[in-house]
């Protein structure tokens, strides 16, 4: 299994967005593919982004599992290659999450979705 390593700074700044304990995080391709994604991001750029959902609701389009230092991270299986060769999250000089591999930068701004009001409208 593949390990998504994160600077203290991304542990803490998620772990404020996970506040129940019931709740699964979901590093998401954003393609226009599964029930959070309306449309793929428009651009030949790579875009991530982490959803906080109920375990209840997890869509069964992530279907792996990344290991990290919060736990378990579901991703859509055929995103794997973004993510398979050492995959690290750390904060930029800006603040913004970044998400990098031994082969080099794949997102410099990987947002954070937690309220389920907004995971909800991103299926609409």
């Amino acid at each position: 299994m593949t390990t998504l390593q994160m600077s203290q700074e991304v542990q803490t700044r998620l772990q404020n967005h996970l506040t129940n304990g019931n709740e699964q995080l979901i590093l998401d391709f954003d393609d226009g593919v599964g029930a959070y994604s309306k449309v793929g991001v428009c651009s030949l750029d790579v875009s991530f982004r982490f959803l906080v959902v109920d375990q209840q609701a997890v869509d069964a389009i992530y279907d792996e599992t990344l290991a990290s230092p919060l736990g378990p991270v579901l991703i859509k299986g055929y995103a794997d290659n973004f993510v398979n060769e050492a995959p690290e999250l750390n904060l930029n000089k800006f603040g913004l999450i970044t998400l990098k591999t031994a082969a080099g930068v794949v997102d410099t701004n990987v947002e954070i979705l937690d309220h389920p009001e907004t995971v909800a409208a991103a299926r609409e």
